[in-house]
């Protein structure tokens, strides 16, 4: 599957529902690697005395641009992926400022896909970072329930 930048873009942006209740916007997207916007809004602040983008949204962000950099490597309309673990090191408020979370393929196996993820705010500054391990169903896969081959 060579799916084109806009494909993944249209998927992100207006197919999935909670992607847009968020305000994310998927900006650039390549072989292994996403960029998403986060849009500051008042209904994304977690601490209302300094205006910081909740600690959710950005995790549930990392989540999102973890497996559309994932997605970039499946082969087949028919491939899924889902999340299988994920971590997030909060390092600093957002404070009242967008933010852009990119992710990156750090390995894509025939059943795994490992992503390393990092949010931050325009000038740069660290917020968060993470990794993220997904499950790849590639098209073609034959999965049994026995001993050998546990489903």
């Amino acid at each position: 599957m060579k799916a084109s930048k806009d494909f993944f873009i249209r998927i992100f942006n207006e197919m999935i529902p909670f992607h847009q209740t968020l305000g994310l916007m998927l900006e650039d997207v390549d072989a292994g690697h996403a960029k998403v916007k986060i849009p500051f809004m008042p209904g994304l602040v977690g601490d209302p005395r300094i205006q910081a983008i909740h600690g959710g949204v950005i995790a549930s962000t990392m989540d999102a641009a973890g497996g559309i950099a994932g997605s970039t490597t499946l082969t087949s309309m028919e491939d899924k992926i889902s999340t299988i673990d994920f971590r997030v090191d909060f390092l600093r408020s957002a404070r009242a400022c967008d933010l852009w979370v990119e992710g990156t393929v750090t390995r894509s196996g025939n059943r795994i896909i490992s992503t390393y993820m990092k949010a931050y705010k325009q000038d740069g500054t660290l917020v968060a970072e993470g990794r993220g391990v997904y499950n790849v169903s590639r098209k073609g896969d034959k999965k049994t329930d026995t001993p050998e081959n546990p489903v």
